[in-house]
């Protein structure tokens, strides 16, 4: 794929999964009272206000605003600077984009990230589902490209 086209892509997609966090997040904020299990209490919808960072670690909100904006501006300038990267570099670096945006929009407007999505003790939302699995996306970018240079 040519980069024009990598970039109209990605910032199609970066925008629909934002919009689908929120659009969720939305729904969870307006009937914040309402869970629903498919098998109760482990795998459902429950509304949750975390305060803390990934996986609910403590962080101070001041340090998460500032680090947020710098992290993405760092990601998308390695993405730029980056000569010939494959599908998974840009997919990964669109999903890392796409959740931390969303989260970064949480914390803006609520000084809290807005969870939703309950697996087992564990509740969190798609935008931390895209980072982690954008990270996941990098890492065997990173294996690939070390496979192929040992050859």
């Amino acid at each position: 794929m040519k980069t024009k086209t990598h970039i109209i892509t990605s910032v199609i997609s970066s925008g629909f999964f934002l919009l689908l966090d929120q659009t969720l997040k939305f729904i969870a904020r307006s009937n914040p009272d309402a869970s629903y299990y498919l098998w109760k209490p482990w795998i459902g919808w429950e509304y949750f206000k975390n305060t803390g960072i990934a996986f609910g670690l403590p962080l101070p909100q001041p340090i998460v605003l500032l680090l947020t904006p710098i992290i993405i501006i760092l990601i998308v300038g390695w993405w730029t600077q980056k000569k010939k990267p494959n599908n998974l570099f840009y997919l990964g670096t669109i999903l890392i984009i796409a959740g931390a945006l969303s989260n970064f929009i949480d914390r803006i407007l609520f000084s809290i990230t807005i969870d939703y999505l309950r697996i087992f003790t564990s509740i969190f939302n798609i935008a931390d589902m895209l980072i982690v699995v954008g990270a996941g996306f990098l890492f065997l970018q990173e294996i690939n490209k070390t496979k192929k240079t040992k050859t």
